[in-house]
């Protein structure tokens, strides 16, 4: 396909995913309703986001709020099948198919057990490999961003002992906890366990990863000012949970 075939491929993808949400936003506005109707990759829908709900909220009491908790890719498809308004991403999309906006650039860190032999020492990165990595299934967005790390550093995750996959963050730290292996997390899904010693951050030579958690939506949506509206709400508002908190939900 040529550049001008995949251009216009895209535009007739960005316009009948747009038809899907032209009903139910003249049906919003003839009812008169209020609802948020968004998607959350895993880190931010469990840990950032919680809190700015419970704000929004409390400012609007009839607000009708939807919230999917998904991975990268499944997302990424809801939003062209017209299921969500926005989506909220910790892990890589097409820059070109979606309009984003950043809501911040958040640590990626190493983690393991306050046991582990490697807990208080600075090591290199090479250090790692004889432990077990635990990391999230194909197509999260931690993954992502752990591959591509680790692709920087000339490794795969290939290159561990032996890798465990699994879908559920808690189970992550607790494995970690008990010293079956090491993982990669944002800071953020962690914060509560460090500071109470569960488990603790490994301290990597020449390793310093940041990653945005991005705000994105269809280009030439029909509602983009009331998008763009929530964009501001939800940074305004994690930008003052931050000065005053931090949410932990109960491990």
């Amino acid at each position: 396909m040529t550049k001008e075939g995949e251009a216009l491929q895209q535009y007739a993808k960005s316009l009948k995913a747009n038809s899907e949400r032209i009903m139910p936003l003249l049906q919003r506005i003839k009812n008169q309703s209020k609802k948020l109707n968004f998607g959350a990759t895993l880190t931010i829908g469990e840990y950032t986001i919680p809190p700015i709900l419970s704000k929004i909220i409390s400012q609007d009491h009839e607000l009708q709020i939807s919230m999917v908790v998904e991975n990268t890719q499944i997302l990424q498809k809801m939003l062209w099948d017209g299921e969500v308004d926005f989506v909220l991403l910790e892990g890589h999309f097409n820059r070109e198919q979606f309009e984003s906006k950043l809501i911040c650039n958040e640590p990626f860190i190493a983690v393991c057990s306050p046991k582990n032999k490697i807990a208080d020492d600075i090591i290199d990165f090479v250090d790692l490999l004889e432990e077990n990595l635990i990391l999230r299934e194909k197509g999260s967005g931690t993954r992502d961003i752990l591959v591509k790390a680790l692709y920087n550093q000339n490794l795969s995750i290939k290159n561990f002992k032996h890798h465990i996959e699994l879908g559920n963050m808690n189970a992550i730290k607790y494995l970690c906890h008990e010293n079956v292996g090491v993982t990669f997390m944002y800071k953020e899904a962690v914060k509560n366990e460090l500071s109470q010693g569960y488990l603790k951050e490994i301290r990597i030579r020449n390793f310093n990863v940041t990653h945005p958690f991005s705000f994105i939506y269809l280009k030439n949506c029909p509602d983009k000012d009331q998008i763009e509206y929530w964009y501001e709400k939800i940074k305004s508002l994690r930008v003052t949970n931050a000065k005053l908190k931090v949410y932990h939900p109960t491990n």
